[in-house]
Protein backbone atom coordinates (compact mmCIF):
# COMPACT_ATOMS: atom_id res chain seq x y z
CA UNK A 1 0.00 0.00 0.00
CA UNK A 2 2.55 2.38 0.60
CA UNK A 3 4.48 1.66 -2.53
CA UNK A 4 1.45 2.19 -4.18
CA UNK A 5 0.77 5.61 -2.55
CA UNK A 6 4.58 6.57 -3.31
CA UNK A 7 3.59 5.73 -6.71
CA UNK A 8 0.36 7.67 -7.27
CA UNK A 9 2.24 10.54 -5.41
CA UNK A 10 5.07 10.47 -7.91
CA UNK A 11 3.07 10.13 -10.91
CA UNK A 12 0.69 13.32 -9.72
CA UNK A 13 3.30 15.53 -8.78
CA UNK A 14 4.80 15.12 -12.41
CA UNK A 15 1.67 15.70 -14.42
CA UNK A 16 1.45 18.79 -12.33
CA UNK A 17 5.14 19.91 -12.99
CA UNK A 18 4.86 19.44 -16.11
CA UNK A 19 1.76 21.83 -16.54
CA UNK A 20 -1.65 19.60 -16.02
CA UNK A 21 -2.70 21.05 -12.72
CA UNK A 22 -5.82 19.58 -12.38
CA UNK A 23 -4.25 16.11 -11.54
CA UNK A 24 -5.26 14.62 -8.99
CA UNK A 25 -4.56 11.49 -6.68
CA UNK A 26 -6.91 8.29 -7.26
CA UNK A 27 -8.67 7.33 -4.57
CA UNK A 28 -9.10 3.58 -3.43
CA UNK A 29 -12.32 3.94 -2.09
CA UNK A 30 -11.66 1.69 0.82
CA UNK A 31 -11.75 4.30 3.07
CA UNK A 32 -8.35 3.03 4.56
CA UNK A 33 -4.90 4.92 6.04
CA UNK A 34 -3.72 5.27 2.40
CA UNK A 35 -7.49 7.25 0.85
CA UNK A 36 -7.18 9.72 4.30
CA UNK A 37 -3.32 10.33 3.09
CA UNK A 38 -4.34 10.95 -0.36
CA UNK A 39 -7.32 13.06 0.83
CA UNK A 40 -5.26 15.39 2.23
CA UNK A 41 -2.76 15.89 -0.51
CA UNK A 42 -5.28 16.42 -3.31
CA UNK A 43 -6.72 19.02 -0.89
CA UNK A 44 -4.00 20.33 -0.69
CA UNK A 45 -3.71 20.55 -4.21
CA UNK A 46 -7.05 22.05 -4.86
CA UNK A 47 -5.96 24.96 -2.16
CA UNK A 48 -2.80 26.03 -3.95
CA UNK A 49 -4.52 25.40 -7.39
CA UNK A 50 -7.19 27.85 -6.35
CA UNK A 51 -4.45 30.50 -4.57
CA UNK A 52 -2.80 29.99 -8.15
CA UNK A 53 -6.12 31.11 -10.08
CA UNK A 54 -6.34 34.03 -7.38
CA UNK A 55 -2.96 35.13 -8.55
CA UNK A 56 -3.28 35.07 -11.98
CA UNK A 57 -6.88 37.21 -11.50
CA UNK A 58 -4.94 39.57 -9.29
CA UNK A 59 -2.49 40.09 -11.99
CA UNK A 60 -4.80 40.77 -14.62
CA UNK A 61 -6.99 42.90 -12.46
CA UNK A 62 -3.49 45.09 -11.43
CA UNK A 63 -2.66 45.28 -15.43
CA UNK A 64 -6.03 46.57 -16.11
CA UNK A 65 -6.85 49.24 -13.58
CA UNK A 66 -3.29 50.31 -13.55
CA UNK A 67 -2.95 50.52 -17.27
CA UNK A 68 -5.92 52.91 -17.82
CA UNK A 69 -4.76 55.85 -15.54
CA UNK A 70 -1.50 55.38 -17.17
CA UNK A 71 -2.26 55.89 -20.79
CA UNK A 72 -4.96 58.48 -19.76
CA UNK A 73 -2.01 60.70 -18.16
CA UNK A 74 0.49 59.68 -20.87
CA UNK A 75 -2.68 61.10 -23.04
CA UNK A 76 -2.69 64.15 -21.02
CA UNK A 77 0.73 65.27 -21.00
CA UNK A 78 1.35 64.51 -24.66
CA UNK A 79 -1.97 66.51 -25.54
CA UNK A 80 -0.68 69.52 -23.85
CA UNK A 81 2.73 68.90 -25.08
CA UNK A 82 1.62 69.05 -28.62
CA UNK A 83 -1.31 71.87 -28.31
CA UNK A 84 -1.29 73.85 -25.33
CA UNK A 85 -1.06 77.51 -26.52
CA UNK A 86 -0.82 79.53 -23.21
CA UNK A 87 1.44 78.14 -19.68
CA UNK A 88 -2.48 77.96 -18.00
CA UNK A 89 -3.00 75.11 -20.37
CA UNK A 90 -0.17 73.56 -20.18
CA UNK A 91 -0.47 73.57 -16.23
CA UNK A 92 -3.63 72.26 -16.16
CA UNK A 93 -3.17 69.10 -18.75
CA UNK A 94 0.15 68.94 -16.07
CA UNK A 95 -2.59 68.91 -12.95
CA UNK A 96 -5.02 66.15 -14.85
CA UNK A 97 -1.97 64.06 -15.73
CA UNK A 98 -1.00 64.57 -11.60
CA UNK A 99 -4.39 63.69 -10.98
CA UNK A 100 -4.43 59.57 -12.96
CA UNK A 101 -0.70 58.94 -11.65
CA UNK A 102 -1.58 60.17 -7.73
CA UNK A 103 -4.70 57.64 -8.63
CA UNK A 104 -1.92 54.84 -9.81
CA UNK A 105 -0.21 55.48 -6.35
CA UNK A 106 -3.05 55.11 -4.02
CA UNK A 107 -3.88 51.53 -5.87
CA UNK A 108 -0.16 50.06 -5.09
CA UNK A 109 -0.26 51.67 -1.59
CA UNK A 110 -3.34 49.98 -1.01
CA UNK A 111 -2.40 46.79 -2.33
CA UNK A 112 1.00 47.09 -0.39
CA UNK A 113 -0.74 47.88 2.70
CA UNK A 114 -2.79 44.76 2.62
CA UNK A 115 0.36 42.41 1.49
CA UNK A 116 2.02 43.79 4.92
CA UNK A 117 -1.55 43.20 7.17
CA UNK A 118 -1.70 39.56 5.80
CA UNK A 119 1.75 39.20 6.66
CA UNK A 120 1.57 40.19 10.10
CA UNK A 121 3.87 42.90 10.38
CA UNK A 122 2.10 44.89 12.14
CA UNK A 123 0.83 42.87 15.26
CA UNK A 124 3.98 45.04 17.61
CA UNK A 125 1.25 47.76 17.33
CA UNK A 126 -1.37 46.17 19.06
CA UNK A 127 -2.38 47.47 22.20
CA UNK A 128 -5.74 47.95 24.86
CA UNK A 129 -8.20 51.30 24.23
CA UNK A 130 -11.34 52.68 24.30
CA UNK A 131 -13.07 51.80 20.94
CA UNK A 132 -15.85 54.46 20.97
CA UNK A 133 -13.33 57.55 21.11
CA UNK A 134 -11.69 56.43 18.24
CA UNK A 135 -14.87 55.48 16.52
CA UNK A 136 -16.09 58.92 16.99
CA UNK A 137 -12.97 60.46 15.39
CA UNK A 138 -13.52 58.82 12.17
CA UNK A 139 -16.88 60.16 11.96
CA UNK A 140 -16.31 63.23 12.82
CA UNK A 141 -13.73 62.95 9.69
CA UNK A 142 -16.32 62.05 7.15
CA UNK A 143 -19.24 64.22 8.69
CA UNK A 144 -18.15 66.95 6.70
CA UNK A 145 -18.26 64.59 3.26
CA UNK A 146 -21.48 63.39 4.38
CA UNK A 147 -23.20 66.68 5.31
CA UNK A 148 -22.18 68.11 1.88
CA UNK A 149 -24.78 65.55 0.47
CA UNK A 150 -27.12 65.77 2.56
CA UNK A 151 -26.56 62.57 4.34
CA UNK A 152 -27.30 62.06 7.97
CA UNK A 153 -25.13 60.07 9.92
CA UNK A 154 -26.53 58.17 13.07
CA UNK A 155 -24.63 56.51 15.71
CA UNK A 156 -25.36 54.30 18.81
CA UNK A 157 -22.38 53.82 21.32
CA UNK A 158 -22.08 52.57 24.52
CA UNK A 159 -20.24 55.06 26.72
CA UNK A 160 -17.37 53.16 26.52
CA UNK A 161 -15.84 49.73 24.71
CA UNK A 162 -13.40 47.75 25.32
CA UNK A 163 -10.85 46.92 22.42
CA UNK A 164 -7.50 44.79 22.29
CA UNK A 165 -6.32 45.68 18.48
CA UNK A 166 -3.88 48.19 15.84
CA UNK A 167 -6.08 51.74 16.40
CA UNK A 168 -4.93 53.27 13.68
CA UNK A 169 -5.20 49.93 11.51
CA UNK A 170 -8.94 49.55 12.67
CA UNK A 171 -9.85 52.61 11.83
CA UNK A 172 -9.10 52.36 8.35
CA UNK A 173 -10.87 49.52 8.30
CA UNK A 174 -14.03 51.93 9.81
CA UNK A 175 -13.38 54.50 7.30
CA UNK A 176 -13.11 52.19 4.12
CA UNK A 177 -16.87 51.09 5.16
CA UNK A 178 -18.45 54.38 5.78
CA UNK A 179 -16.16 55.57 2.55
CA UNK A 180 -18.06 53.13 0.50
CA UNK A 181 -21.38 53.63 2.22
CA UNK A 182 -21.75 57.67 1.70
CA UNK A 183 -19.93 57.02 -2.06
CA UNK A 184 -23.24 54.55 -2.63
CA UNK A 185 -26.05 56.40 -0.75
CA UNK A 186 -28.52 58.37 -3.00
CA UNK A 187 -28.81 62.35 -1.63
CA UNK A 188 -30.38 62.92 1.74
CA UNK A 189 -30.04 59.34 2.43
CA UNK A 190 -29.27 58.04 6.34
CA UNK A 191 -26.72 56.14 7.49
CA UNK A 192 -26.28 53.94 10.83
CA UNK A 193 -23.54 53.16 12.69
CA UNK A 194 -23.66 51.23 15.98
CA UNK A 195 -21.67 49.34 18.06
CA UNK A 196 -21.85 47.07 21.14
CA UNK A 197 -20.19 44.53 23.45
CA UNK A 198 -21.54 40.95 23.05
CA UNK A 199 -21.17 39.55 26.19
CA UNK A 200 -19.73 35.52 26.34
CA UNK A 201 -21.05 32.64 27.05
CA UNK A 202 -20.13 31.07 30.48
CA UNK A 203 -17.49 28.45 28.42
CA UNK A 204 -16.17 31.25 25.99
CA UNK A 205 -12.71 31.43 25.39
CA UNK A 206 -12.80 35.33 24.95
CA UNK A 207 -14.25 38.36 26.85
CA UNK A 208 -16.86 38.82 24.86
CA UNK A 209 -17.03 39.72 21.21
CA UNK A 210 -17.45 43.71 20.19
CA UNK A 211 -19.93 43.75 17.03
CA UNK A 212 -19.95 47.39 14.43
CA UNK A 213 -22.43 47.36 12.31
CA UNK A 214 -22.54 50.11 9.08
CA UNK A 215 -25.79 50.24 7.27
CA UNK A 216 -27.06 52.49 4.36
CA UNK A 217 -29.51 52.84 2.05
CA UNK A 218 -27.60 52.93 -1.20
CA UNK A 219 -27.38 51.03 -4.18
CA UNK A 220 -26.35 47.97 -1.83
CA UNK A 221 -25.22 44.55 -3.82
CA UNK A 222 -26.80 41.29 -4.93
CA UNK A 223 -26.22 37.84 -3.07
CA UNK A 224 -23.93 37.41 -6.05
CA UNK A 225 -21.69 40.14 -5.65
CA UNK A 226 -21.45 40.06 -1.70
CA UNK A 227 -19.52 36.36 -2.27
CA UNK A 228 -17.05 38.53 -4.09
CA UNK A 229 -16.61 41.79 -2.71
CA UNK A 230 -13.63 41.04 -0.90
CA UNK A 231 -11.78 40.03 -3.43
CA UNK A 232 -9.39 42.33 -4.49
CA UNK A 233 -10.35 45.01 -7.66
CA UNK A 234 -13.97 43.41 -7.57
CA UNK A 235 -16.59 46.25 -8.10
CA UNK A 236 -20.04 45.52 -8.47
CA UNK A 237 -22.12 46.25 -11.92
CA UNK A 238 -23.56 49.07 -10.79
CA UNK A 239 -21.34 50.98 -9.27
CA UNK A 240 -18.60 50.87 -12.68
CA UNK A 241 -19.77 54.37 -12.81
CA UNK A 242 -18.44 55.85 -9.46
CA UNK A 243 -14.87 56.21 -9.06
CA UNK A 244 -13.21 53.49 -7.11
CA UNK A 245 -10.50 50.99 -7.20
CA UNK A 246 -12.15 47.74 -6.22
CA UNK A 247 -10.06 47.54 -2.94
CA UNK A 248 -11.86 48.90 -0.04
CA UNK A 249 -12.95 45.96 1.19
CA UNK A 250 -10.56 43.75 0.58
CA UNK A 251 -8.37 45.98 3.00
CA UNK A 252 -11.12 45.86 5.18
CA UNK A 253 -11.05 42.09 5.56
CA UNK A 254 -7.43 41.99 5.61
CA UNK A 255 -7.51 43.93 8.67
CA UNK A 256 -10.43 41.93 10.26
CA UNK A 257 -9.05 38.74 10.14
CA UNK A 258 -5.57 40.19 11.29
CA UNK A 259 -7.60 41.09 14.44
CA UNK A 260 -8.97 37.34 14.38
CA UNK A 261 -12.59 38.73 13.60
CA UNK A 262 -15.13 38.38 10.48
CA UNK A 263 -16.54 40.53 7.87
CA UNK A 264 -20.37 39.61 7.00
CA UNK A 265 -22.29 41.67 4.71
CA UNK A 266 -26.15 41.47 4.27
CA UNK A 267 -29.12 43.40 1.90
CA UNK A 268 -30.68 46.31 3.78
CA UNK A 269 -33.38 46.31 0.93
CA UNK A 270 -32.26 48.59 -0.15
CA UNK A 271 -28.72 49.13 0.75
CA UNK A 272 -25.97 47.56 2.85
CA UNK A 273 -25.23 46.28 6.17
CA UNK A 274 -21.82 45.86 6.87
CA UNK A 275 -21.09 43.92 10.26
CA UNK A 276 -17.70 43.60 11.86
CA UNK A 277 -17.48 40.83 14.66
CA UNK A 278 -14.04 40.93 16.74
CA UNK A 279 -13.43 38.94 19.57
CA UNK A 280 -11.77 40.51 22.96
CA UNK A 281 -9.36 37.94 23.88
CA UNK A 282 -9.70 37.66 27.57
CA UNK A 283 -5.95 38.03 29.09
CA UNK A 284 -5.33 41.65 27.32
CA UNK A 285 -9.19 42.53 28.68
CA UNK A 286 -10.32 41.31 31.54
CA UNK A 287 -9.34 43.64 33.75
CA UNK A 288 -10.87 46.41 31.48
CA UNK A 289 -13.99 44.15 31.68
CA UNK A 290 -13.95 43.86 35.52
CA UNK A 291 -13.79 47.93 35.54
CA UNK A 292 -16.49 47.90 33.17
CA UNK A 293 -19.18 45.74 35.29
Amino acid sequence: MFQRIIHLIHKTTAAITHGNLSQRIPLTGNGNEGDEVTTAINTMLDSISQQMDNVRQTSNAIAHDLRAPIARARSQLEDGALHARTEAELRTAIEHAIEQLDHVTSICDSLLRIAQIEAGSRHSAFSQFDLVPALRDILELYAAVAEDRGITIKTIFPEKLPFYGDRAMFQQAIANVLDNAIKFSPPKGVIACSAQLILPSPHSENDGIVEIAITDHGVGMTPQDMTHATQRFFRAEQTHHISGSGLGLSLVQAIVQRHGGQLHLANNNPGLIVRIEVPLPRTKISKTMEINR
